[in-house]
């Protein structure tokens, strides 16, 4: 009678638990998306692949080798495998759990008659069925399956934001190490022009026509030069090392980089700030532990409720395997229950709250994800504008110096300037070549950040990410 009126009981909150119970499925982002991004610039047409941009296929190879060789990247993809299994364990909860078990045992019985001693030695055999199950009334556990499914996209999430930033990283590197080579190349240069001006300047003390201090001055500039050749040689042998140990590769500096920096001939393709939510995934990773924890706390919720649990065993025993088949041996039960819990010592209360600062903790992530990723799009806009007109005016900027380290030149041999002016033109000329090197690079890198702030895709092959093995 007890059972049958808790049934009763089970079936109306079953009825209510609809809407008792129901959780949020979306995040709420307080902040109003634009329509469009505010730098003028942005093309609101389609995102491009990444290395349509940079015209190199070396770029792709490079990407693929890290994919199948980075430590970091493989323990990112165990972490999916991991996440995998763990929905399988949540799933295995809803099953009814069947065990068997087979015995025998052999066992001696003495006795006397008279003045003789006798003993009986008899066998027997077992076998059993178990069966147990906790009927998922309330759906407390697919609450439980549910929450790993989610969890498990959000490690799929976080794999494929561990791609691209690998691949953005891979591509920076390389033009680290391609700028750090035309340093170098153009420190090799700016050392020799300087050896030829001191030359000139040591012949003509020798007649005469200069100052010691001219001799100085022109060595202490030489000198320099030498110096800061030897840091970009260091320079580029790093960035070569590093980008090696993203490969996966053994820090060797034997790797070759593509030789020339890539232009820019086309504005960034930079869709509409909407489309973000659905594209980069580190918000979706953030938007799937949202729904992992609501569901974990609509579990903790549904923890007040009773429970259903069936179990049921039977088996056989008998001294002769014959017998096993025989109905007449056969011994089974079955019992039902319902188990309400009544005192816990406050833990499902506080299972409960835990639930639920966790599940609040994870809209506000899910926010500051939203809001970062916004403001990343944003900055990034506005560099390209910036770093475009700064590459322009570096541009003349070294024309200019390198037709004024000529004028210096050919007026000092002349008389008609004195020798800081031409040593003046000459570290000018290096410097305008330096940081011409200097924004291309970074114009390249902010349009590499700018893709894997607006999450796009690194190739045609590779919009959907392959799971590592």
């Amino acid at each position: 009678m007890i059972i049958r009126n808790g049934i009763l009981v089970a079936f109306f909150l079953l009825l209510s638990g609809c809407s008792l119970f129901k959780g949020r499925s979306e995040p709420v982002v307080l902040t109003k998306t634009p329509e469009s991004w505010s730098t003028r610039e942005a093309k609101s047409r389609p995102i491009t692949f990444w290395l349509d941009e940079f015209r190199q296929p070396r770029l792709l190879a490079l990407i693929e080798e890290a994919f199948e060789k980075n430590p970091n990247l493989l323990s990112q993809a165990a972490a999916v495998q991991l996440a995998q299994v763990q929905a399988r364990l949540a799933g295995a909860d809803r099953w009814p759990e069947l065990s068997a078990g087979l015995g025998s045992s052999r066992s001696k019985r003495s006795g006397s008659s008279g003045f003789s001693l006798s003993s009986v030695y008899s066998t027997s055999y077992d076998f059993s069925l178990d069966l147990s199950w906790e009927v998922d009334l309330w759906g407390r556990l697919g609450n439980g399956l549910q929450a790993a499914l989610y969890e498990e996209e959000a490690a799929q999430a976080d794999f494929e934001a561990a791609r691209l930033s690998l691949a953005a990283n891979i591509i920076k590197t390389v033009f680290d190490g391609i700028e750090a080579r035309e340093q170098l190349k153009l420190s090799r240069e700016t050392v020799e022009n300087f050896k030829n001006s001191l030359q000139i300047v040591e012949n003509g003390y020798g007649y005469g026509l200069y100052r010691a201090l001219d001799v100085r001055l022109s060595r202490s500039n030489l000198l320099r030069a030498v110096s800061q050749l030897q840091s970009y040689r260091i320079a580029a042998d790093q960035t070569v090392r590093s980008l090696e140990v993203l490969l996966g590769r053994y820090p060797g500096a034997k790797l070759k980089l593509p030789d020339l920096l890539p232009t820019l001939n086309h504005s960034v393709s930079a869709g509409i700030p909407v489309n973000l939510l659905q594209r980069r995934p580190d918000i979706i990773a953030a938007q799937g532990r949202f729904k992992a924890l609501d569901q974990r706390y609509i579990e903790a919720k549904k923890s007040y409720l009773p429970s259903i649990r069936l179990a049921g065993s039977g088996g056989v025993s008998s001294r002769e395997l014959n017998d096993f088949i025989s109905a007449d041996q056969l011994i089974w039960n079955f019992t039902s229950g319902l188990v309400q819990p009544l005192f816990q010592g406050g833990r499902l209360d506080a299972f409960r709250d835990e639930a639920a600062i966790l599940w609040q903790q994870s809209e506000y992530d899910y926010r500051q994800t939203v809001l970062f990723a916004f403001q990343e799009v944003e900055t990034l806009l506005s560099a390209e504008k910036i770093l475009k007109e700064q590459e322009a005016a570096l541009t003349k900027t070294a024309y200019e110096a390198h037709e004024a380290e000529l004028l210096a030149s050919e007026d000092y041999v002349s008389g008609l300037t004195d020798i800081n002016t031409l040593l003046q033109t000459q570290r000018e000329a290096f410097d305008a070549e330096s940081g011409l090197l200097v924004i291309r690079k970074s114009r390249l890198q902010n349009r590499v950040n700018l893709y894997l702030a607006l999450g796009g895709p690194i190739a045609a092959n590779s919009a959907k990410p392959d799971q590592q093995k």
